[in-house]
C-alpha cells in the first residue's frame, strides 16, 4: 500500500485511515473523522501513524456470470 502525501484522494483513488484497525475509507480523511472517531488531531493521527494510504478502485468485474466488485490496495 503506498501513502499519500495528502488526506484527500486523486484521481480515481480513495485514502484510508492510517489508524490500525480502522477501515475508514474515503475521498478524505477528515478533521472530523479523526477527533470523533480516533478522540485525536489529524496531527496527532499524522504523528503516529502516519499519512492515509491510496487505494484504488477496480471496476466491477463478470466471474462465471456472477458481477463482483474488488478494490485493490496500492
Amino acid at each position: 500500500m503506498s501513502v499519500n502525501k495528502s488526506w484527500n484522494a486523486l484521481g480515481n483513488e480513495f485514502v484510508k485511515c492510517p489508524v490500525d484497525n480502522c477501515g475508514h475509507i474515503g475521498t478524505i480523511i477528515t478533521k472530523t473523522h479523526c477527533k470523533l472517531v480516533h478522540n485525536m488531531t489529524r496531527d496527532e493521527v499524522r504523528k503516529r501513524y502516519g499519512m492515509p494510504k491510496r487505494v484504488t478502485k477496480v471496476q466491477e468485474s463478470v466471474s462465471n456470470g456472477i458481477a463482483t466488485k474488488r478494490e485493490v490496495i496500492k
